[in-house]
């Protein structure tokens, strides 16, 4: 859903890609990517942040996440914190 919202305004192509995959994913380095996000499992998790690392990539890796979510500065935080429990 976020790749659909960033294009709808015009993102350009390859700027935002969404990749589902395991670790095997992130061995297809491609020097075009700057940065890589993951949430999944903790070994995984780790295993994508030191190859990411590795190769100079910035990383986000949130290995054990569930429910995780934005919340934006004007939400209602007690209806964000319901949400986020379901």
């Amino acid at each position: 859903m976020l790749a659909h919202w960033l294009k709808e305004p015009g993102l350009p192509d390859r700027v935002f890609n969404v990749v589902q995959g395991d670790k095997g994913a992130v061995d297809a380095t491609d020097p075009d990517i700057v940065a890589v996000s993951f949430v999944g499992s903790t070994p995984v998790a780790r295993y994508i942040y030191e190859t990411a690392a590795q190769h100079g990539k910035r990383c986000q890796s949130l290995g054990g996440a569930k429910n995780h979510m934005i919340v934006m500065p004007d939400a209602d935080m007690d209806q964000a914190v319901d949400a986020l429990e379901m």
